[in-house]
């Protein structure tokens, strides 16, 4: 077991650069030069400091559009995240201490700071800046909420109030963890987005928050791990991300959903969960690229010198402003840090899935393949995107040479940017906000000052001023406004859906909030009203059930999938399991993985019922692929059970009790999904089972089957015991030191059990490199 171990921090360590390489090198190598051909035939010029005006002349943005100075330095430096008040004041992110050398030392220095920005005379441009809080180490999000400001630190997360209207923060404290001390700053926690659905929803994660109403407690809940740097929402609450070698990934389903059943939650790829939708997608800018980090590496430049694919994408913003017009309504704009670019991806909501369309603009040459806007200059450092009061995009530019983090930068990078004097980064940072020329735009943030201001912004054109009117009326309910909200006709769809939210957040969701929501014309709404009664229904009365269970039969798919999810917050007596195993037998997964998950708790029973139907006779593939989906989550709840023994010796001794072979391959087949899964010990058993006799004359799937689950499995006397033996004191203390580094050097790409992060490395529990012999 500890020669396992140090092989997968070895195949981790090598396999970092792999993943990181292998990308780009697929990209028809056999077509172009060798990169150090390509290399050695470009000239490129050191990349000067510009002033604001003179970088504002190397960009090429799309037909239409405008690029508008906000802010630059001295008003702000090193920026790397936004966000507003309700009155429209910008409070900027600076992390003055990233990257100061190519070394990246005096990252442990208090020099990082908070500012607030005025545009005092509305004219679009930020005339004046003031420090909110300073003397921090390297801060990294910031969220304004009726509580407070929330800014996260490495190791911090820090509620920030000013009662005595001061203009900066008097009054600070510390609320919880954030950002893991010690970690590579490109993959620690970040965004703090403002979910929808009331909760704080973070990048590069693991997990949720919630922050009560007075500030003082912070509640947190396990979720699917998300992105690299920035997070964004839709209208309807999905949330996208990506990673700096792709562009863009969505969760088409709530997370939390899929972490509610073990077996779900440990399996590496869920249905509905970091889908991808810019597979195969190529940058598309006129700039020469030698500077990239891994520009000597096959695949990352084309033949005339410019880059290919991604390799810093960093942060993104759906344009949910209205500013672009209904064209551009729910698109997507992804900064490209490397690249000095920002990508554009139109998305079309299809209810169950979204569709993605990477749009390109013409260029200087006219060929109709450049990004929605590209820069020639090296300096430009787009790290992420908002959308702001004014519904346009907004662009934070670190303005940098090198944006790379010291453990990150290559031997090939470090000579290109010492030549070519990129190294220091200066006192510099601006912010840039992207015009629709055609379209009107108001400087002034919409009024929000009192409970009026906020039902009338629910349904404001602006997702920025709906979300924030939400959260007011959910921070300061009355029985007026809560009167107001309830009453929903009248108000267009996206009213209704924040009204409803705001309801759910202040506890004020009834029977006949219920109905009506339910029978809404408008899909969305019916699928929100779905979501957000869930809280309240521990001990539902049989109105509320029946409204339900009636859902399942809704015209809408992406209703019918909602409602089996929102079964899943029944009670177990609640639930209708017969209905709920009749509508997985021949349903595609993601309806199967909505029925498992609204059976956790469950897990014996379903599986139980389900053999009892199929003693009936023969079935489909799909519905043996249902079997075993159920067997897994049963042995893995068994598993995990107090009484795990006496349970999983009952579902070995289940397999002799099926007449027919495939259903115990099925069977069979779930059973070793389960026990392969991180977390899952060998069976120390009393007693060898009768599954596991030497004599049995088993057909041969079955026989191969019993042998996948076998090594598993021990009793005293057993001639074979396979998995893992109990280690000598010595080998537990490597194991402990091996497990330190796994967590610094491996975790942050490929999971903390190593099951691998969809979209940026691969599983290595279960890896036939990782997993081999033990003699190797």
């Amino acid at each position: 077991m500890l020669r396992r171990l140090f092989r997968i921090l070895r195949w981790c360590l090598a396999g970092l650069a792999l993943v990181a390489a292998t990308g780009y090198a697929i990209f028809r190598l056999t077509a172009d030069p060798p990169p150090e051909e390509i290399l050695a035939s470009l000239a490129v010029a050191p990349a000067p400091v510009l002033s604001p005006e003179e970088e504002q002349a190397t960009f090429e943005v799309a037909p239409g559009f405008r690029v508008e100075l906000v802010a630059a330095e001295p008003l702000i430096v090193d920026p790397v995240a936004i966000d507003w008040d309700p009155e429209g004041r910008l409070y900027v992110v600076e992390m003055r201490g990233y990257m100061r050398d190519i070394e990246g030392t005096g990252e442990d220095q208090p020099v990082g700071r908070i500012v607030v920005l005025e545009d005092e005379d509305g004219d679009g441009r930020m005339d004046s800046s003031r420090i909110y809080l300073d003397g921090l180490v390297m801060p990294r999000a910031i969220r304004v909420l009726p509580q407070g400001v929330l800014i996260g630190t490495p190791g911090d997360l820090w509620l920030c109030r000013d009662p005595g209207g001061e203009g900066r923060c008097t009054q600070r404290v510390r609320i919880g963890d954030f950002a893991h001390i010690g970690t590579n700053p490109e993959h620690q926690e970040n965004a703090l987005l403002a979910g929808l659905d009331g909760w704080i929803y973070l990048a590069k994660s693991r997990r949720r928050l919630r922050l009560s109403a007075d500030g003082e407690e912070l509640e947190i809940e396990e979720t699917p791990p998300r992105g690299q740097w920035g997070l964004a929402q839709d209208d309807t609450g999905r949330l996208y991300y990506n990673h700096n070698s792709a562009f863009l990934y969505v969760d088409t389903i709530p997370g939390d959903y899929v972490m509610r059943q073990p077996a779900i939650a440990a399996t590496h790829s869920k249905e509905g969960i970091a889908v991808p939708l810019s597979d195969s997608a190529e940058v598309h800018s006129p700039a020469i690229k030698p500077g990239l980090n891994r520009a000597n590496l096959a695949g990352t430049l084309r033949a005339d010198g410019t880059q290919r694919g991604p390799t810093g994408v960093s942060g993104l913003a759906i344009q949910r402003g209205g500013q672009f017009g209904e064209a551009f309504a729910g698109d997507a704009f992804i900064p490209e840090s490397a690249g000095n670019a920002i990508i554009h991806f139109a998305l079309e909501d299809r209810g169950l899935e979204v569709q993605a369309e990477h749009r390109l603009y013409p260029g200087a040459n006219g060929d109709g393949q450049q990004e929605f806007l590209v820069s020639s200059h090296e300096r430009f450092r787009p790290v992420d995107a908002e959308i702001g009061p004014d519904g346009a995009l907004w662009v934070i530019d670190m303005y940098r040479g090198l944006v790379q983090h010291a453990e990150m930068v290559s031997d090939h990078l470090h000579s290109f940017a010492t030549e070519h004097d990129l190294v220091a980064p200066g006192a510099t940072g601006r912010i840039w906000r992207i015009v629709a020329e055609d379209q009107p735009i108001t400087y002034r943030a919409p009024p929000l000052r009192d409970p009026d201001d906020w039902i009338q912004g629910l349904e404001h054109p602006n997702g920025w001023v709906r979300d924030r009117a939400q959260r007011l009326l959910a921070h300061q309910p009355d029985t007026e406004t809560i009167s107001s909200l309830q009453d929903l006709d009248g108000r267009n769809r996206l009213g209704r859906v924040h009204s409803i939210l705001a309801l759910a957040a202040a506890g004020e969701i009834d029977i006949d909030l219920l109905r009506k929501g339910l029978g809404d014309p408008d899909p969305l709404v019916r699928r929100t009203m779905l979501r957000a009664v869930e809280p309240f229904l521990d001990d539902p009365d049989a109105g509320s059930f029946s409204l339900i269970e009636t859902m399942l039969d809704d015209p809408d798919a992406a209703v019918r999938l909602q409602a089996m999810h929102t079964l899943g917050a029944l009670p177990p007596r609640a639930r209708p399991l017969s209905g709920m195993l009749a509508t997985a037998r021949s349903a595609d997964p993601s309806i199967r993985q909505a029925v498992r998950s609204s059976l956790a708790g469950l897990e014996i029973e379903a599986l139980e019922a389900e053999l009892a139907h199929r003693s009936s006779g023969r079935f489909t593939e799909t519905e043996s692929a249902w079997l075993a989906e159920l067997a897994e989550s049963a042995h893995f709840a068994a598993r995990m059970s107090d009484d795990r023994t006496p349970a999983t010796l009952a579902l070995l001794a289940r397999v002799d009790t099926l007449e027919q072979d495939a259903d115990r391959e099925a069977l069979l087949r779930g059973i070793a999904r389960a026990q392969a899964m991180p977390g899952i010990a060998r069976v120390e058993l009393e007693e060898r089972p009768a599954l596991f006799a030497e004599d049995r004359n088993d057909p041969a799937g079955v026989r191969d089957a019993i042998a996948a689950i076998r090594y598993q499995f021990t009793w005293p006397g057993d001639p074979r015991p396979g998995g893992a033996r109990q280690l000598t004191e010595e080998e537990a203390r490597r194991f402990s030191e091996g497990a330190e580094l796994y967590a610094d050097a491996c975790a942050r790409c490929h999971g903390p059990e190593g099951r691998g992060i969809k979209g940026q490395a691969p599983p290595l529990a279960l890896s036939p490199w990782v997993r081999d012999s033990d003699a190797w």
